[in-house]
């Protein structure tokens, strides 16, 4: 802004520029120094105004805390006499609290009371005894309570020796609560020494220990002696509280003895004594307790005084007179109830009724005692009923009777809990019965009345129970087989629908037969039906098994020479993206057919024989390419391809691609081919397929030291193949004008994890490259050639499926018919625009028919249409149709009419611009949606499945409530399973409806087995319990799994560094020895015959070792083991030299030492096998998992030997809340799956140990190795849980215990399964549209399956159901 008036008035004054400039600085400057004026003055009043707010404040606050003083005085007495009146009130109902007897002794003795109160306490018995014993006598709970009740006296109580008191009480309560609770405590001994002594003597020890602590005696044991001074705290608190109580039954004798007027004993003494008086002091304080107490009236309790004692005697002595059978016995085992507050105790005082029960016992003449004993030597008798009889004489609503209830009892499943129940005022009462089905036939002796006062509760157990409970006391065999029968027709009726709906749900492609042919091919827009040339005629397919994007383009890549053509532009690259499942045949499938790929090949690709999932009858890229292109192909590496294109190629040299163990000749067989294949003049395709790399990362991972070597060693075929098809060119070039240049790609399949395993769908396994290189795929060299400028390409990602309509261009054949990908359009720059057009046009109709074959509502296009009126097919508004076919043949018409008017306008670059994204948005959209939902799916089958399957879980569910232990008491309605297991359950099947969860189940599981081990340590645990909690959680950090967390830090990582090899192997080691050491102690506790024990234990050491050498051979650990490797030549004499016989001594030694038990287990013990077989298995097992997995078993071994002996709890709430032993081994079974670094992911799946011993491959041996090595934790807590059933029956040794005892347990594992397997069948049948019904609900399915039918089935029930015949059959 320019002030011109004022400007002219200046000039008429005769200013000059620089004064008029200098007038108006000046006058800015005195207007900015004055607003800065004003601006310190306001800041000033503003302080000025807030310090006096804050006077005026400060005095408000000062008044009112002058006003509310005396209030909260006065409100602090008031609740102090409020808790001195609730502690009367109890005193004087008999229900007094331990605070009430501490605080009514202090009041009597130290407060001046009214005669009326002194009166009304004078009927009321107040102990006498010390305050410390007091305490002492407390549990957890009440000491609790009284705590927090001194703490609360203490904060009210304004009298000093009252204070003193409380303060030396809340000492004692605070050591006694420690001391319960585990956390602190002295030794026996030390509290002994200090126990009797006088405060001098305190006094004099605590000067002492203060001075061996100040360091005035030289060295002492610190920590010793600092927990000696605290319990001279404690001792002094005590001490003095007896002085105080002494002081205070002096002063209420002498006011009972006023009230009485009789004379007071003299006062001992006040203050310290010494030694020799504290026995005096101890005998005159005992000496005032008696004269009190003696002083004191009777207490007037009604529950044993008069009317009602005597009515209770002669209820009691009446049922004694009454005749009685002569096989009726007393019966008085009661089972504790716990402590429990009952809503009416305030106005009656609690107490257990009498009784007169008797038990009925007798002889059970089954098959097995008639054959055993007669009248003269007769069976021991058995419990066959009980008589109750509970005295309520005293009932104050007679109107309701007495109940009963049965409660599961914590201790044994052999027993149950039988708990009366009434109404004030009598508490419950409970006793301990045998665990068998009532007869509640009154004509066999059921009565359950309640007259006049007594409940009577009759009956007698049933003779005969049906199937399940019929063997345990000895009925027919037939009884038996139709137990087996009924259990074994289920599980059929369950593998049948499980295979109806597997075979209706796993989602497989709808794929258009017949093949693409140039007559498919659409006319181009404006211009005729010309074919743009082709680009090359000769292709070569380079395919590196596992090829991550980071081992080419990453700055730790050893791939120099690939990342030179890339970096100078002679290559172009991409990270080429791969969809589950991500193994080899699924992949090929899909890079050659364009296609999503079936997920059944996952399945079918461990199968090398299988050739039912042949692409022989499907379009795909090779067929176009010897079809249409007339090219001879030739194939070299994985035999993968063999069996997808029978009789496709004329020279092949296949490679097994499953014998992991092979990283050099599986690549050489194939390299051994490049150059004297490469330099023939007949072929068209050559195909090269690469399997080492992958085969590393499956034997120790991507960080293994064989990755860069191996990456070189393809950089170098990379080379080689370059430099030949480069010469050969320029030579045929030279010769025929008309010839065309050769296409050299490289490229993955998949991609590895971390560990080196795939079939997922994270972002490491399905991130692998396409490099181009050709004459055509050049492009600018990069500007930025530094350490860092190939990291934009692991950014730079495109479909795989990409790769067959590009090639198909570039090579001038038809695009196979069932593509979905889309053409790169970095490769076709070298076309002009107009068959650039043409060529987009060609991949957009191939993919729009597609679409009309998936969508009904996508219908004919008539390009003759579209370029009559292309302004009105190019701006039409395709998001306001409906159906997705609509949409997506909008989108077509719409770019066919952008591909128009580019034509129209003759070079114009942006409508040529605007048709190319044109065809791009429609290929992406409609790729995206049939990648989706181009599935089809059995309806009928799986609903038949479902059936199946749901029929057979409520056939085992009654079943089981059947077989003895059921699901619910039908005559309580109670559940008879736990509550945790219940719960468990129930948040499993909700966890299965969320991707996330499944993906991350090992979460599940390691959040329950901790929960199981808490409530067991909450519900009566010992110290073994926290220690199982302690390994436990070890273990959950060993192997980091799933997809959010698999990368993470763990122990697995820590070990593979390479400066704690050492350590690894000699964690190893130790486990070996460990395992060792087990059969030892199983063999020494169990007195098994010498010969086959020690023939056991040496062929379990023996093989152990040969394991452990295995795992240290493979791995070339001997180097790195220091002077440990001096014993390799020691191992050489007694170990087999190859690797492979190895593996199968450890797989002979094993079926010998099977032998061994079973030899030695024939006359003593039987049912003891599965001990032997817990350390047995574990050499095949180690075999079969990685050497860092060694030491998890060692920590399984020590959870599971913690579970004996076994503990239980005595507590009410034990008996619903504490889990059984065999649901904690049931979730660690499961658990111990993912703690191997197993999960939900195909990935996990190792098949680095599925070759061990095998020297050619075998599909069912190396199946059963990959299920070993897979569940090996699994298996092993079968095995424990077997054991513990054995242990737990081992007092007893009778088979049908045993019988029924596992047979329990295989019907509750199968009802767990088969809920499971029903309630994940019914999900995927909901999900079956979902977005990862290929990622994660289809693998998870199969892991389903695996879990059913290999562990379930296969090892829980076949052999279980083999060990309980061999204990029949050797008549254990």
């Amino acid at each position: 802004f320019v002030w011109k008036k004022k400007v002219e008035q200046d000039r008429a004054k005769g200013l000059s520029r620089e004064e008029r400039e200098l007038a108006e600085r000046q006058r800015r400057e005195e207007a900015e120094q004055e607003l800065e004026n004003l601006r310190k003055r306001r800041e000033l009043r503003e302080i000025e105004r807030e310090q006096r707010e804050q006077e005026f404040a400060r005095q408000r606050r000062e008044q009112e805390q002058e006003k509310l003083g005396d209030w909260e005085r006065r409100e602090e007495e008031f609740h102090l006499q409020q808790a001195k009146r609730r502690a009367e009130i109890r005193i004087q109902n008999q229900r007094a609290q331990p605070i009430d007897t501490l605080a009514m002794n202090l009041r009597l003795a130290n407060e001046k009371m009214s005669d009326e109160e002194v009166a009304a306490m004078g009927n009321a018995r107040i102990d006498v005894d010390e305050p410390h014993q007091i305490v002492e006598c407390l549990d957890v709970v009440s000491a609790r309570e009284l705590l927090h009740d001194i703490d609360m006296y203490l904060s009210l109580e304004t009298n000093a020796r009252n204070v003193e008191f409380w303060e030396n009480m809340l000492v004692v309560a605070n050591a006694h609560l420690e001391r319960l609770s585990g956390k602190g405590g002295m030794q026996g001994a030390v509290r002994d020494v200090l126990a009797g002594k006088s405060l001098d003597e305190l006094d004099e020890l605590e000067a002492d220990v203060q001075a061996k602590l100040g360091g005035e005696q030289g060295a002492v044991d610190v920590d010793y002696w600092e927990q000696v001074r605290s319990e001279l705290v404690v001792e002094k608190a005590k001490a003095t509280l007896t002085v105080m109580h002494e002081d205070i039954l002096q002063r209420r004798l002498a006011r009972l003895q006023q009230s009485k007027d009789a004379p007071a004993p003299a006062a001992g003494a006040p203050g310290r004594t010494t030694s020799e008086v504290e026995q005096r002091k101890r005998q005159r304080l005992e000496e005032l307790q008696r004269r009190i107490l003696q002083q004191q009236p009777a207490p007037e309790d009604r529950a044993i005084d008069g009317q009602e004692r005597d009515m209770s005697q002669e209820m009691f002595e009446a049922e004694m007179r009454k005749d009685h059978d002569p096989s009726e016995a007393m019966f008085s085992v009661e089972a504790a109830v716990g402590t429990r507050k009952y809503a009416w105790q305030d106005k009656h005082r609690p107490r257990k009724p009498r009784y007169f029960n008797r038990v009925h016992t007798g002889y059970e003449w089954n098959k097995y005692n008639q054959t055993h004993y007669d009248k003269d030597n007769p069976p021991p008798k058995v419990v066959q009923g009980y008589k109750f009889n509970i005295f309520y004489p005293d009932l104050i609503d007679r109107t309701s009777a007495p109940t009963y209830r049965i409660e599961k009892d914590p201790e044994s499943d052999e027993t149950s809990i039988l708990r009366f129940v009434a109404g004030p005022p009598y508490e419950d009462v409970a006793f301990r019965i045998v665990n068998r089905e009532w007869e509640y036939n009154r004509r066999r002796g059921f009565r359950n009345t309640f007259d006049r006062g007594v409940l009577q509760l009759h009956f007698r157990f049933k003779r005969h129970r049906l199937l399940a409970a019929g063997m345990e006391l000895g009925q027919p065999r037939r009884v038996r087989w139709m137990y087996a029968g009924a259990l074994t027709f289920l599980l059929l009726v369950e593998l049948v629908g499980l295979g109806l709906f597997a075979k209706g749900f796993f989602p497989y492609k709808k794929t258009i037969p017949g093949f693409a042919s140039r007559a498919d091919q659409p006319i181009s827009m404006g211009r005729g039906s010309s074919v743009p040339p082709a680009q090359y005629d000769r292709l070569v397919l380079m395919v590196v098994d596992a090829l991550r994007n980071d081992f080419v383009f990453s700055n730790e890549s050893a791939m120099a020479y690939t990342q030179d053509l890339l970096r100078s532009g002679q290559a172009l690259g991409f990270t080429a993206k791969a969809q589950a499942p991500t193994v080899t045949m699924p992949r090929i499938k899909a890079l050659m057919t364009g296609t999503v790929p079936n997920f059944l090949d996952a399945v079918l690709n461990i199968a090398e024989s299988d050739t039912s999932s042949s692409l022989q009858y499907q379009d795909n890229l090779l067929w176009q390419l010897k079809t249409h292109g007339n090219k001879s192909i030739n194939m070299f590496g994985d035999d993968t391809w063999l069996r997808l294109f029978p009789g496709m190629f004329a020279r092949t040299d296949g490679t097994s691609s499953f014998f992991v163990t092979d990283t050099v000749e599986v690549d050489n067989n194939v390299t051994r081919n490049v150059r004297p294949e490469l330099e023939r003049n007949d072929w068209g395709v050559t195909v090269l397929h690469y399997l080492g790399l992958d085969h590393i990362g499956h034997l120790a991972g991507p960080k293994s030291p064989l990755m860069k070597p191996k990456q070189r060693e393809m950089d170098d075929v990379v080379r080689t193949i370059h430099d030949i098809v480069s010469k050969q060119d320029q030579r045929r070039i030279q010769q025929d004008k008309q010839a065309k240049p050769t296409l050299f790609v490289v490229l993955g399949d998949h991609a590895m994890n971390e560990i080196g395993n795939h079939g997922g769908n994270s972002k490491l396994e399905t991130s692998t490259v396409f490099v181009f290189i050709g004459s055509t795929t050049k492009s600018q060299p990069m500007a930025d050639r530094g350490r860092n400028a190939l990291s934009k390409l692991m950014a730079t990602e495109v479909p795989q499926s990409n790769l067959v309509p590009t090639l198909a261009l570039l090579l001038g054949v038809p695009i196979p018919k069932n593509s979905l990908g889309l053409p790169l359009p970095e490769l076709l720059s070298a076309y002009t625009d107009h068959d650039r057009l043409h060529m987009l046009q060609t991949a957009a109709a191939q993919i729009y028919n597609v679409v009309r074959t998936s969508e009904p509502s996508a219908g004919a296009v008539d390009q003759q249409q579209v370029a009559e009126r292309p302004a009105v097919y190019a701006s039409a508004d395709c998001g306001r149709l409906g159906a997705v076919g609509g949409q997506l043949q909008c989108k077509y018409e719409a770019a066919l009419a952008a591909h128009y008017q580019a034509l129209a306008k003759g070079g114009n670059s942006e409508k040529q611009a605007q048709a190319e994204r044109a065809y791009y948005e429609f290929m992406e959209a409609a790729s995206e949606h049939l990648s989706r939902t181009f599935s089809g799916y059995n309806l009928g089958l799986m609903g038949a499945g479902l059936v199946l399957i749901a029929a057979a879980a409520v056939g085992i569910a009654a079943l089981y409530q059947s077989s003895g232990a059921g699901l619910v008491h039908v005559k309580s309605r109670q559940l008879a399973v736990s509550l945790p297991a219940v719960v468990m359950w129930a948040t499993y099947l909700v966890s299965s409806t969320s991707t996330s969860l499944i993906e991350e189940e090992h979460q599940f599981w390691y959040f329950w087995v901790q929960t199981l081990l808490a409530l067991r340590l909450a519900t009566g645990g010992q110290w073994r319990t926290m220690a199982q909690m302690t390994m436990f959680r070890v273990v959950r950090k060993w192997n980091q799994t799933g997809q959010f967390w698999a990368g993470e830090p763990d122990v697995r990582q820590f070990l593979g560094q390479a400066a704690n090899v050492r350590l690894l192997w000699l964690l190893a080691a130790a486990t070996v020895v460990l395992v060792n050491l087990a059969a030892w102690y199983v063999h020494c506790k169990y007195r098994r015959p010498a010969l086959w024990s020690r023939t056991f234990r040496v062929l379990l050491g023996y093989a152990s070792v040969c394991a452990l050498v295995y795992h240290i051979e493979r791995s070339h650990a001997w180097t790195a083991l220091g002077a440990a490797a001096q014993l390799r030549w020691i191992v050489r004499l007694c170990v087999p030299g190859d690797l492979a016989h190895i593996a199968r001594t450890v797989y002979l030694l094993t079926a010998l030492q099977a032998a061994a038990s079973c030899a030695g287990l024939r006359r003593s013990r039987p049912h003891l096998a599965p001990l032997d077989a817990l350390v047995g298995i574990m050499p095949l097992l180690l075999l079969l998992s990685r050497p860092h997995n060694f030491a998890v078993f060692g920590l399984f071994l020590g959870i599971f030997t913690l579970f004996f002996p076994a503990h239980t709890s005595d507590t009410q709430w034990a008996g619903w809340l504490r889990p059984s032993r065999a649901l904690v081994l049931f979730a660690l079974a499961h658990a111990s799956f993912f703690a191997l670094g197993n999960s939900n992911s195909l990935a996990s799946i190792d098949l680095s140990n599925a070759y061990a011993g095998v020297s050619r491959y075998s599909e069912v041996l190396v199946g059963v190795l990959v299920f070993i090595s897979s569940w090996a934790g699994p298996l092993w807590w079968a095995i424990a849980g077997l054991s513990a059933v054995a242990l737990e029956l081992e007092h007893d040794r009778s088979v049908t215990q045993l019988l029924a005892r596992v047979r329990a347990l295989l019907t509750a594992a199968h009802l767990w399964q088969a809920s499971t397997l029903l309630a994940i069948s019914w999900i995927a049948t909901a999900m079956r549209m979902h977005l990862f019904v290929w990622s994660v609900f289809s693998p998870r399915y199969l892991y389903q399956i695996a879990w059913f039918v290999g562990f379930y089935l296969g090892c829980g029930t076949v052999g279980g159901l083999l060990w309980l015949a061999a204990i029949v059959r050797l008549g254990a």
